[in-house]
């Protein structure tokens, strides 16, 4: 696996997780309660079906499909598509949430040892972890309650209550709730969220394994010689899946890479290269991993 492709998902995540932030306050996207309607690109974005002088039955129907109907259809299609060509795609690739998932499985790795609270430690908590790591997933937490209030409020208005230290009782109470819960849910079950709890992740799952010539990482099965003592693509894997094993038993795949960077790094003198690799559609089964001979 080239290096590029790690650094580029790096930068596309990144990227993205910035716009997820500030996409509210420049008025790129959000929906403003105080309003009403949705704010695109610094527009007010309404149906226009209010009562008003001429209005008849055409131009009302001509709003929603023009404004609901038709923008709708079309965003579907585009998910549908690339679904089915390369899965969960946006999880690995652009979600913000799965970048967070990433972001703290290295930092509890590095200071912790272990990557969730429920896995046994590769190594001696250091100096200080808990507190650390305790005060990453409360920021983390933080970060996204007032990310999340700034998507229905205005940010603005948010950030001059938080910088005077003067939150008006909403705003105080609603980032109080959000924060508790997502550091729960950062420290407890964010893996989980992403497998089990996210319906956009869910919806592209679903798509994807019905999906004959969907991205796939494949492995090598006539090598399995040579890895059958490896586990570094399994514990690479931010998903916790089995990254040797077929497509079925691994459906919530983001299509991240790690397994296959992990891999290309276990098996770098190695002439045959690394036994993982990105192709579309599965091949069928022609070897089985060769298992150790009782001697």
């Amino acid at each position: 696996m080239s290096n590029r492709v790690p650094a580029t998902r790096l930068l596309l995540r990144s990227l993205f997780f910035l716009l997820f932030v500030l996409a509210p306050v420049l008025d790129i996207f959000r929906l403003d309660l105080s309003r009403g309607n949705f704010i695109i690109f610094g527009s007010d974005w309404t149906l226009n079906l209010l009562p008003s002088a001429g209005q008849d039955a055409t131009s009302v129907t001509t709003n929603l499909l023009l404004r609901l109907a038709l923008p709708v259809l079309c965003t579907l299609v585009l998910l549908l598509v690339l679904v089915w060509r390369y899965g969960r795609i946006y999880c690995g690739w652009l979600c913000p949430h799965f970048s967070m998932v990433e972001l703290l499985d290295q930092k509890m790795q590095h200071w912790l040892g272990r990557r969730s609270v429920w896995e046994k430690p590769s190594h001696a908590a250091r100096r200080g972890a808990r507190l650390v790591i305790a005060l990453w997933i409360f920021a983390s937490a933080f970060l996204w309650a007032v990310s999340l209030l700034s998507y229905l409020w205005p940010p603005l208005d948010i950030w001059r209550q938080l910088w005077d230290l003067q939150p008006q009782p909403y705003v105080l109470i609603f980032l109080l709730v959000a924060t508790t819960l997502f550091a729960l849910e950062f420290t407890l079950a964010r893996h989980w969220f992403c497998r089990y709890g996210c319906a956009v992740g869910i919806f592209q799952s679903l798509i994807w394994s019905i999906s004959p010539k969907a991205l796939v990482i494949h492995f090598q099965r006539q090598r399995g010689r040579e890895c059958r003592d490896c586990h570094a693509c399994d514990q690479a894997c931010p998903m916790r899946l089995p990254a040797r094993a077929r497509k079925q038993r691994k459906i919530t795949c983001t299509q991240c890479g790690q397994c296959v960077s992990a891999c290309h790094d276990v098996q770098r003198n190695n002439p045959a290269g690394p036994l993982l690799h990105w192709q579309q559609g599965e091949a069928p089964v022609s070897a089985r991993i060769p298992v150790r001979s009782k001697e």
